[in-house]
């Protein structure tokens, strides 16, 4: 495998060199066939953690060792920009991570996904544009850490952030970077209204990582934080941190896998989507890397993740967050110039 991490400071750099060199070797990877016909290379796109994405690439060479797969990390925005900028010549195969309707808002980037595995994926995380390869799944918490915070005085709801009492102590990453933040404005949105938000965001502190707020709540810089389900599970091992389903309701939302359109090793991008949908790695996926909510019908949940059936589970309407995705930050960033 190797491997290039995109940055922002040398996206535009790195774009130049893919376009002028073919690719990550000079040439583009459909001129490398196998003797079977098909291509022994596959290019992927990724944005999720380092330790996962290394996990699922190694057991994939594992089952599937003639295949040399280049792997080119980075954030969302950055790889999506990549591909978006490559659209005429396309050296990706493969765009793992962001938003399960990152195919959808932008179709002609990528293939529909029309695989007979989606008949053991549960129907909630469905793509219903059918782009998505829908690898795993999450929602949006409220983590506190037991130091700063009684248990007894704990918040049970997203309405409880509005208490005074939770003054600037409650994290929260910027919707406008984060697309998980902007899944639980979303949320909000759904359960309550525009006033609602405006209270909420006057206990906020802002920040531009979505990993910032549940690692400051983790390491006790701060009292409570909204966080994505994986992140704030990372620290229930520390003994410190508990996690709220907030009772008055969450949206569950998968994350995205896609097939870039017309990258160069369609079969084995095919192949890979395939294989980390099925029930083995799906089972791996919560296995080994704890907060990873499972998409796969005939996967055990861990001991301390609740079921969807356990939890009140709010219709998320994709395409509608989509299409009023402008709208609705800008009405954030009014709301939060307002609340100073």
């Amino acid at each position: 495998m190797k491997r290039i991490t995109l940055v922002p400071v040398l996206a535009a750099v790195a774009l130049v060199l893919a376009a002028c060199n073919g690719g990550s070797d000079g040439s583009s990877g459909a001129d490398e066939q196998d003797g079977a016909g098909g291509t022994d290379q596959l290019v992927i796109y990724a944005s999720h953690p380092t330790e996962m994405v290394d996990h699922f690439v190694a057991a994939f060479q594992d089952e599937n060792p003639g295949i040399e797969i280049d792997l080119i990390t980075g954030g969302t925005g950055d790889l999506l920009g990549r591909i978006q900028a490559e659209a005429e010549r396309p050296q990706g195969d493969i765009m793992w991570g962001g938003s399960s309707t990152t195919g959808g808002s932008s179709p002609e980037l990528f293939t529909p996904y029309d695989s007979e595995v989606l008949d053991a994926i549960d129907e909630a995380y469905i793509d219903p544009a059918g782009f998505n390869a829908p690898s795993d799944a999450f929602a949006m918490v409220i983590v506190y850490n037991t130091d700063l915070v009684d248990p007894a005085d704990a918040p049970t709801s997203w309405a409880d952030l509005t208490d005074p009492q939770w003054q600037g102590k409650v994290r929260f990453a910027n919707p406008a970077s984060s697309s998980s933040s902007y899944a639980a404005l979303v949320n909000w949105l759904i359960a309550y209204d525009w006033d609602f938000v405006e209270d909420l965001a006057g206990n906020f502190v802002i920040d531009d990582s979505s990993s910032a707020p549940f690692t400051a709540v983790g390491q006790g810089e701060s009292e409570i934080a909204v966080a994505y389900e994986e992140g704030a599970y990372r620290w229930l091992e520390s003994g410190n941190v508990e996690i709220v389903y907030p009772e008055d309701g969450v949206v569950l939302l998968p994350g995205g896998l896609f097939q870039i359109a017309d990258g160069p090793n369609p079969d084995n991008a095919r192949a890979f989507a395939d294989f980390v949908l099925s029930a083995e790695q799906q089972q791996a996926l919560v296995d080994d890397f704890p907060g990873r909510r499972p998409t796969h019908t005939e996967v055990d949940l861990p001991e301390e993740m609740p079921a969807a059936d356990e939890l009140n589970v709010l219709d998320y309407a994709s395409a509608n967050a989509e299409e009023n995705q402008d709208d609705n930050l800008e009405q954030w960033r009014r709301i939060m110039i307002e609340a100073g």
